[in-house]
């Protein structure tokens, strides 16, 4: 029950609202019928009004134009040229003129001829009557309408009128609906003038003459009595005067109301209630009916515009239609012509008329003729044709004429009508569209590319190809066919979704597709686009042999990936065999040095560190230059002072331009402090290695100078600009233009004086590329060099500068395990390494436990508590990497400290590390001080977190 409530709330709230409308229309539709009703009455009593009028004005017009036309008769008896025979038959017929001309008006006329007195009269039948009174000429007090018409030698004239016959006669003329009466007020009697039985009330007949008595029209609602019943009804009064008798009389027509609302009822008032009925079971129809009136009217409006339009159109183009219109007869000669043919041709319309003449010998006229009776001999009716003409001036123009040949109903030939159009530039428009034609044709004939043209459905309607020989036939093949049914299987999908694609955006799109041929399998590059609303086309380019070489180009690719990845694998490799050795090598000669030397054995030792430096700089120079040419190399920027770091370094390069006794000056152009954000290591490792070089290359007694300096660009952007002059062995032009290149050098050969892996001009360049510089170089042979470069770096605030943390002493170092107790977990297989951590971490003084793989570690940790975790990457078992993400999974040994040790140097490895769970990752050959560093700064951590 509830679930229904709302369908009933809606129901009798539909219903309700629909009652209120049908009510509301009701009562606007009975509104409307009211006005209608009353404007049409209104209209009714105007109707009835001006019919009054105009009988009351019509009576009192004739009766002055008889007033005017009876003085004819005295007129003709006073007339001196008259004889006495003319008063017969002639005076006779002047009497019947005047009977015929007012008739019912005239009853009798009397003639007094002075010795007699003539009676003219007719009868019922209307017959004419002379006679000759014998009673004499009678007096005016004797009839009650009559006119007297006396002359100036005593003729009379004496009109007897029956006024009431002729005003009946008279608005016979004026129709009054039925039960309507006409009457006459004259002589303060109301006479009726047709047949009816009305009979109003005195008391409204003496309005009617109080209004005559003051001359005034009136309308007035009365009732009377008709057949002996009570009427109502509308009295229309319009009064008039009798100018023979001066005196008034007036017209009045009496219509009564259901007269006047006859027909208004039936036509509106049934019309409606149909109406109502209509409404109220046919709504849904009379809305629908009514919408596709207003659809049709609008419709019609619409044709009604465009016609008009249309028209307007055509007006327009006959008023700018550059021609004019002839017509000849059947022996060609014109009949007319229009008056354009002065502009059109130059000439006057007389002149063309005489150049069509039958004995014209005109050549051009003749050819026409000509064409004509050909037209004539085939049985046409139309003639249509084209043809060049001189104009007087010279100019040449081109004619169209279109002629109609006219022949009369037995089929004999009459002649000719036809227009001349100067089309002119319409034809020259034409010549050049073929011209353009004939150039598309041209173009398409050469174009390399084979084209289809298809309608909407796909279906193939036309081709061209380029190679007739393999591909005419497989192409006249495809007409009426769709793309379906002769694309390769497999590409079917693709294609008819381009081609739709295509056709319903309406831009091209390109798609590969693959065709077997007798000569083998070709590629085609195909684009699909709409040529108009009905064509699309496609243009298929051969790309068959680009696909070849872009194989030859992915595999040429694929094999330089293989061969830079073998590359890198054998550098890496390399670098990982050499750092091992060379990491006890650098690390027992850091132990040495703690120990007490005598003059003798520090220089051996300087000589070891010194040369594993100079082999461990060698392999860093390889590794560097590979990244960089692989691209892998990542800027980092830090805030540093870039003028005090560079003095920084050439403060470390002066000893050596001390020790080969070289002038060695620096200079800085940069007065004040300047904060920089940069890669601080590549900019210190370009200018280390560039002056270096000058040193190195510059001998004895020579000297180097190093000016430094900033350059704004714009905004936040400087340049540091560096220039290094040494007075060293010079380059000649030969090697110049090859020395930045990898692994070159001047004297490659075996007794050259300088050592080098010719690496470090080459890492330099790049690296300056890197930073968004640039490097140049002038020298001169036996002279010296050149080298200028410059960086990009941004200028900073002060306060972004960090402060650099304090390096330990040695001193430090050596009390490290005291000042900084750790457990720790060393985990090494390598024996070599392992013995040489060892020994650093019994030189800082740290406890420790050995683990010889990944697999063990785990298992210590397991069972044990540790600080830190010295973790070697490659290992049996389980490796550095593997163990790192076992221990991540032990419980509370997330925040266990691990840092990875390894000879693998590249970025990669150590963002493997990291992500396998290690915290940190030094890389060997591992410097006693940098252990000592990384463990103090976990130390400070583990301390910070133990607090907590």
């Amino acid at each position: 029950m509830e679930t229904n409530k709302p369908y009933r709330i809606d129901f009798w709230l539909t219903l309700v609202i629909g009652s209120l409308l049908v009510l509301l229309v009701i009562t606007l539709g009975f509104s409307f019928f009211m006005a209608i009703f009353n404007a049409q009455l209104n209209s009714r009593k105007e109707f009835l009004n001006k019919q009054t009028e105009l009988a009351s004005r019509g009576i009192e017009l004739e009766i002055r134009r008889f007033e005017e036309e009876s003085k004819e008769l005295i007129n003709y008896l006073e007339d001196p040229n008259h004889e006495l025979d003319d008063y017969d038959e002639e005076f006779t017929y002047a009497v019947r003129r005047l009977f015929n001309s007012f008739p019912q008006l005239v009853d009798t006329v009397w003639v007094d001829m002075m010795d007699s007195v003539l009676v003219f009269n007719k009868n019922d039948r209307t017959e004419f009557f002379r006679t000759q009174s014998d009673k004499g000429f009678p007096s005016t007090d004797e009839k009650r309408f009559s006119n007297l018409i006396l002359g100036k030698k005593g003729f009379r004239v004496l009109y007897s009128l029956d006024l009431v016959s002729y005003a009946k006669e008279y608005v016979m003329n004026y129709y009054l609906n039925p039960g309507s009466g006409k009457f006459l007020i004259y002589d303060d009697r109301l006479i009726p003038l047709n047949n009816n039985s009305i009979q109003i009330q005195a008391s409204k007949i003496a309005d009617l003459e109080n209004d005559l008595a003051l001359g005034l029209k009136g309308f007035y609602e009365a009732s009377w009595q008709r057949n002996d019943e009570e009427t109502s009804g509308i009295i229309a009064q319009y009064p008039f005067s009798f100018v023979l008798s001066s005196e008034s009389g007036a017209m009045v027509f009496a219509v009564p109301a259901e007269s006047l609302t006859s027909g208004i009822y039936q036509t509106y008032f049934f019309l409606f209630l149909g109406f109502v009925a209509l409404l109220i079971f046919t709504v849904g129809f009379f809305v629908v009916s009514l919408k596709n009136n207003l659809e049709f009217q609008r419709t019609q409006e619409a044709n009604i515009q465009e016609i008009s339009e249309l028209f307007d159109q055509q007006n327009l183009l006959l008023q700018e239609l550059k021609g004019f219109v002839y017509f000849h007869d059947a022996k060609g000669q014109i009949t007319r012509i229009s008056d354009e043919v002065r502009d059109i041709l130059g000439m006057e319309p007389h002149e063309f008329r005489s150049a069509f003449k039958e004995e014209s010998d005109n050549v051009e006229v003749q050819n026409l003729r000509a064409i004509i009776f050909q037209a004539l001999n085939e049985k046409k009716d139309l003639v249509d044709f084209e043809y060049d003409f001189v104009m007087p001036d010279g100019k040449r123009i081109r004619l169209k004429v279109f002629e109609k040949l006219i022949f009369n109903a037995s089929g004999r030939f009459n002649g000719g009508m036809g227009i001349c159009t100067d089309i002119t530039d319409t034809y020259q428009s034409r010549i050049k569209l073929i011209e353009s034609e004939n150039r598309l044709r041209t173009l398409i004939g050469n174009i390399p590319d084979n084209i289809f043209l298809y309608d909407n459905d796909s279906r193939v309607i036309d081709f061209h190809v380029q190679d007739k020989e393999e591909l005419e036939e497989p192409s006249r093949q495809t007409l009426g066919k769709s793309l379906q049914e002769f694309v390769p299987h497999g590409q079917t999908e693709v294609v008819l979704e381009a081609f739709y694609k295509a056709r319903e955006k309406r831009s091209i799109q390109t798609i590969n597709v693959k065709w077997e041929s007798p000569n083998g399998e070709r590629h085609f590059e195909m684009r699909f686009f709409p040529l108009d609303a009905e064509k699309m086309m496609s243009i298929s380019k051969d790309i068959t042999t680009q696909k070849i070489w872009e194989k030859g180009l992915v595999d040429a690719m694929n094999a330089a990936d293989q061969a830079s990845k073998a590359k890198s694998d054998f550098l890496a490799n390399m670098s990982h065999e050499i750092r091992t050795p060379m990491n006890g090598l650098l690390g027992i000669i850091d132990l040495l040095e703690q120990t007490k030397l005598n003059t003798i054995q520090q220089q051996y030792v300087d000589i070891i560190k010194n040369s594993g430096n100079m082999l461990l700089g060698i392999i860093k120079d390889i590794l560097d230059y590979s990244k960089i040419e692989a691209g892998k190399v990542e800027i980092f920027n830090e805030v540093f002072d870039p003028m005090q770091e560079l003095e920084n370094q050439a403060q470390i390069l002066s000893g050596l331009a001390n020790k080969k006794d070289i002038a060695f000056n620096f200079q800085s152009d940069s007065k004040q402090d300047f904060l920089a954000q940069g890669d601080k290591v590549k900019i210190n490792q370009i200018f280390l290695n560039l002056v270096g070089n000058a040193i190195k290359f510059t001998p004895e007694k020579g000297k180097v100078d190093v000016s430094v300096g900033l350059e704004q660009i714009s905004g936040d952007a400087y340049y540091i600009n560096c220039k290094i002059i040494d007075t060293g062995i010079g380059i000649s032009d030969e090697h110049l233009e090859k020395l930045s290149e990898p692994f070159y050098q001047i004297d490659s050969s075996a007794t050259r004086n300088y050592q080098g892996t010719g690496l470090g001009l080459a890492i330099a360049k790049k690296l300056i590329e890197l930073l968004g510089g640039d490097l140049a170089i002038s020298s001169e042979k036996g002279i010296g060099s050149v080298f200028e470069f410059s960086v990009l770096v941004k200028k900073v605030e002060k306060d972004s500068l960090k402060t650099d943390k304090k390096e330990l002493s040695w001193a430090e170092v050596k009390e490290m395990g005291e000042t900084h107790p750790l457990k720790i977990l060393l985990t090494e297989d390598n024996d070599l390494n392992l013995q040489l951590m060892k020994l650093m971490l019994n030189q800082l003084g740290f406890q420790y436990e050995v683990a010889r793989n990944g697999e063990e570690a785990v298992e210590r940790i397991k069972e044990q508590d540790f600080d830190i975790v010295l973790m070697d990457v490659q290992m049996p078992i389980m490796n550095g990497l593997e163990a790192t993400d076992e221990i991540r999974k032990l419980p509370k040994k997330k925040d266990l400290v691990i840092i990875g040790l390894s000879a693998n140097v590249f970025d990669e490895d150590q963002m493997k590390a990291i992500e396998s769970g290690m915290d940190d990752y030094l890389t060997k050959p591992i410097r006693l001080a940098v252990l000592a560093e990384r463990l103090e700064h976990y130390y400070k951590k583990i301390i910070e977190k133990r607090k907590k």
